[in-house]
C-alpha cells in the first residue's frame, strides 16, 4: 500500500510540473539589447497577438522591455504593447506580452499617419550590432553601455511641425559620463549628442591641436557639398559655424554647426545684402585647417598683446582689395583689462591673415594703434612697398593721393585689364570703392604708370622737396603737408587733359600745405627730374 502511495505522489508531482511549465509564459532574452536578433523577436510577438504586422509610431527598448506604440483601431488613435521580462521564477526567465492599452496620440504634430512607419524599414534584428557601433561612436571613458534605444520619426519644427525621416536615439551611460548616439532607418551612425562628455567638456579649438578637424570638414562636406556657396567659415572654443547659399532659396544663406556631436542646419534663413549673391564663395574643400596653430600664433604676435583673449577665427573670401579674391582669416580679440576696467569693447580688434600666414592687417585697439603719420617721406614708401605687394609688380596707377592716415589709389584692376577702380588704403587694410567719378572709370593706358616710376621720388627726395615747397611758399609751422598727389599730370578735367601737363609724359607729384583751418594753402607741383612746373601760392 506504501509503495502504490508513493507512486500516486510521484505521479501527481510529475503531472502538476508538466502543468506548470505548460502554462509558463515564453522564456525570455538575457537582453533585448544585446542579445542578437531578440529585439526582433519581441517585436515578432506582439504582431502574432495582433493578428497583423502594425504600422508603428515609436519602439523603445531597454535591457529587459520593449514599448511599442502602434496605430489603433481608429484614425487618430494609438495603442501601446509591451514586452516584458517578468520575475524569475524558479530556474526560468519568463516573457511577458501585454497590450493593447489606449494612449493619447502625440500632439505635435496634427498628421498623426505621416508619422507611422513598416517594422520592414528597420532592421531591427540588428539592433545589437547598432549598439555596439554607437558605444564606438561615443567614446566614453570606461566605454559605457547602451541603456535604451528609441526609435521614431524625427519632428521638424519649421516652418511648421511635421514628421521627418527615421531616426534612431541610442542612450550610452556610464558612471560619469552619457551621450544620445543618432542612426538613419537603416542603423547607420549619423552623428550624436556628446555634449555631456568629458571629451567634449574638456576640448578647446583654439587650444587643442589634435581636436578632429579633418572629421569636421568631411562632416560638413557630407551635408553643405563641395560647390563654392560658403561665406564664411567660424571656429569657436567648441563649434565650427558656417555661413551658405541656400540650397534651394535664392539670395538667401542658412547656417550650419559642427561640434563633436556632428552637424546641424539651422531652421533660421537669413537674406543676402544686395549685391551678395554675385561675390564669389568659396568650398568646404578650400578650406585647410591644418594650419590654425600657426594662423593663431601669428594673429597673436601681430596684436602685440599677450594678455588677451581670443573671441573667433572666420575664414571669408575677401574681394575688396586689389587682384583676385583672397581666403582670409579674421581672427578677432579682446585685450584684458585691470581688475575693474571696463574693456570690453574699446579693447577689441581683428588681425587679418592669409592663409599662408601672412598679416594683411592688425585693426588694434585704439589706445594702441602706432601714431603714424603717412605724409612722413619714409612711413610714405613703407606703404608703397605694401601696396605693391598686394597689388603686384605689373599693377597699373592712375594716381595715388597720400594724406596723414590713408591714401587713395586710382587704378587697374590687377585680374581685370582695362578695368579702373577706385581703393582706399589705411590701417584697416585696402578696400575698393563702389562709386566712381565717370571720367575716372574711363580706361587711358597714357596716363597709367608702375610704383617703379616712382623711383624718383625716394624717401629722401621726397623730404627734401617738402622742405623745398615750404621755403619756396614761404610759410613755416603755420602750414603743414596736407597731401601728396603722385599723377601724369595734375588735376585731370573730365575730358582727360591734364590742367597741368607732365613736361616729359611721366610721373609728376603735387605737395599741397594748408593751414590747421583747412581754408589756407599752397602748392607746388615738380616734374619726374624735381623741376618745379606750377606754383599756387597761399
Amino acid at each position: 500500500m506504501a509503495f502504490v502511495s508513493s507512486i500516486v505522489r510521484a505521479f501527481l508531482a510529475a503531472w502538476l510540473t508538466l502543468l506548470l511549465l505548460a502554462c509558463l509564459p515564453a522564456r525570455a532574452a538575457e537582453s533585448y539589447i544585446t542579445s542578437p536578433g531578440e529585439a526582433a523577436r519581441a517585436v515578432g510577438r506582439v504582431a502574432e497577438a495582433l493578428g497583423r504586422t502594425p504600422q508603428v509610431h515609436t519602439i523603445r527598448i531597454t535591457e529587459k522591455e520593449v514599448n511599442l506604440v502602434v496605430q489603433g483601431a481608429g484614425t487618430g488613435d494609438v495603442d501601446e504593447w509591451r514586452v516584458r521580462q517578468a520575475p524569475r521564477l524558479l530556474f526560468f526567465e519568463a516573457e511577458i506580452v501585454s497590450g493593447p492599452s489606449a494612449r493619447s496620440a502625440p500632439a505635435m504634430v496634427a498628421d498623426l499617419a505621416s508619422g507611422l512607419f513598416p517594422l520592414d524599414a528597420i532592421p531591427l534584428a540588428k539592433a545589437d550590432q547598432v549598439a555596439t557601433r554607437a558605444i564606438g561612436y561615443a567614446r566614453l571613458e570606461g566605454g559605457g553601455a547602451v541603456q535604451s534605444i528609441e526609435i521614431s520619426k524625427r519632428v521638424n519644427l519649421l516652418p511648421t511641425p511635421s514628421y521627418g525621416d527615421i531616426r534612431w536615439a541610442i542612450y550610452v551611460a556610464s558612471p560619469r559620463e552619457s551621450a544620445t548616439v543618432y542612426a538613419d532607418a537603416a542603423g547607420t551612425i549619423i552623428g550624436g549628442d556628446l555634449s555631456n562628455t568629458n571629451r567634449a567638456r574638456q576640448m578647446d579649438f583654439f587650444k587643442d591641436e589634435d581636436w578632429p578637424k579633418e572629421a569636421a570638414l568631411e562632416s560638413l562636406a557630407s551635408v553643405i557639398g563641395n560647390k563654392p556657396v560658403v561665406r564664411d567659415l567660424t571656429i569657436y572654443p567648441k563649434s565650427v559655424q558656417v555661413k551658405a547659399d541656400h540650397p534651394s532659396l535664392p539670395e538667401t544663406t542658412v547656417g550650419y554647426s559642427w561640434d563633436i556631436s556632428g552637424v546641424t542646419r539651422s531652421p533660421i534663413t537669413s537674406p543676402m545684402f544686395p549685391g551678395t549673391s554675385a561675390l564669389p564663395g568659396f568650398s568646404i574643400g578650400d578650406v585647410d585647417l591644418s594650419k590654425l596653430t600657426m594662423i593663431r600664433d601669428k594673429a597673436k604676435a601681430a596684436w602685440q598683446n599677450d594678455k588677451s583673449t581670443m573671441s573667433y577665427m572666420m575664414l571669408k573670401l575677401s574681394t575688396d582689395g586689389p587682384g583676385k579674391p583672397e581666403l582670409r582669416w579674421v581672427v578677432n580679440l579682446t585685450d584684458l583689462g585691470q581688475p575693474g576696467e571696463m574693456t570690453l569693447f574699446t579693447a577689441s580688434g581683428t588681425v587679418e591673415l592669409t592663409t599662408d600666414g601672412t598679416v594683411r592687417v592688425a585693426n588694434l585697439p585704439d589706445a594702441r594703434k602706432p601714431k603714424r603719420n603717412w605724409l612722413d617721406p619714409a612711413m610714405t614708401w613703407q606703404t608703397f612697398g605694401t601696396i605693391g605687394e598686394q597689388f603686384g609688380k605689373n599693377a597699373r596707377f592712375a594716381e595715388i593721393t597720400v594724406s596723414k592716415d590713408s591714401m587713395s589709389l586710382l587704378a587697374e584692376v590687377p585680374d581685370t585689364p582695362g578695368t579702373m577702380r577706385d581703393y582706399n588704403a589705411n590701417d584697416r587694410g585696402i578696400t575698393a570703392s563702389s562709386m566712381m567719378m565717370p571720367w575716372d572709370a574711363e580706361f587711358r593706358p597714357e596716363r597709367l604708370f608702375r610704383m617703379e616710376d616712382l623711383a624718383f621720388f625716394s624717401a629722401e627726395k621726397l623730404g627734401e622737396l617738402t622742405a623745398r615747397t615750404f621755403t619756396r611758399l614761404q610759410v613755416g609751422t603755420e602750414m603743414a603737408v596736407a597731401r601728396y598727389t603722385f599723377s601724369i599730370g595734375q588735376l585731370m578735367s573730365p575730358d582727360g587733359r591734364f590742367m597741368v601737363p607732365s613736361p616729359d609724359g611721366k610721373v609728376t607729384l603735387e605737395i599741397r600745405l594748408e593751414a590747421a583751418d583747412g581754408w589756407k594753402g599752397g602748392r607746388i607741383t615738380y616734374s619726374s627730374t624735381g623741376e618745379e612746373i606750377d606754383i599756387v601760392m597761399p
